[in-house]
């Protein structure tokens, strides 16, 4: 397995300590030993964190090399926008523990309908126009042990509504679009 997840002399590398080889080289063996099992789900939680873009294009493509070889299901955990684009087909963004979108990638990159997905999706930097500062989220995510009351995002949203954001239950996921669930209460009145 560590062959097949491009271990350069497998049978060496076996027997070294984590600290003795790169980091790309860690990630490779932690998806072979997930992969031994042959599992039907992989989960792969940051898969990609702290390599160079060039190792994180080898480990994602490995990831979906050996999704489609051994028919294996893969749920992707990153806060990389372009990693999900790049290797995703569905996504589900999160906030506070919560799913608050879902939908397919292309249609949630290109028509984000959460106040949290479109401030994260304007938050990235541009390659091309002008040099602008980028954009961040005011405020802070709220503690899990002190949640505000209703909506979780509401103390950072632009659109919130005082009286039912702040106050009403954490909001239902809806389907506003074919395939696309929102969870805000005012969903469908931003995004007219």
């Amino acid at each position: 397995m560590l062959e097949k997840v491009g271990i350069p002399s497998a049978a060496n590398r076996f027997y070294q300590y984590p600290h003795e080889i790169s980091g790309g080289m860690r990630q490779r063996a932690v998806i072979a030993m997930a992969m031994v099992c042959r599992p039907q789900l992989l989960i792969a939680d940051e898969p990609t964190t702290a390599l160079d873009v060039t190792i994180q294009a080898q480990i994602i493509g490995l990831i979906n090399k050996l999704q489609k070889e051994n028919n294996t299901s893969c749920l992707l955990i990153t806060h990389d926008i372009g990693v999900v684009a790049q290797s995703a087909h569905s996504v589900a963004v999160m906030y506070c523990g919560r799913i608050v979108e879902a939908a397919e990638v292309r249609e949630l990159i290109y028509n984000p309908l959460h106040p949290y997905t479109k401030a994260l999706l304007r938050s990235l930097p541009v390659l091309c126009g002008k040099n602008e500062r980028l954009k961040c989220i005011e405020g802070n995510v709220p503690s899990p042990l002190h949640r505000p009351c209703g909506c979780p995002f509401h103390p950072r949203c632009e659109f919130a509504q005082p009286g039912r954001c702040d106050t009403e239950k954490v909001p239902d996921a809806e389907e506003i679009k074919p395939r696309h669930t929102v969870a805000c209460f005012r969903a469908a009145q931003i995004n007219q």
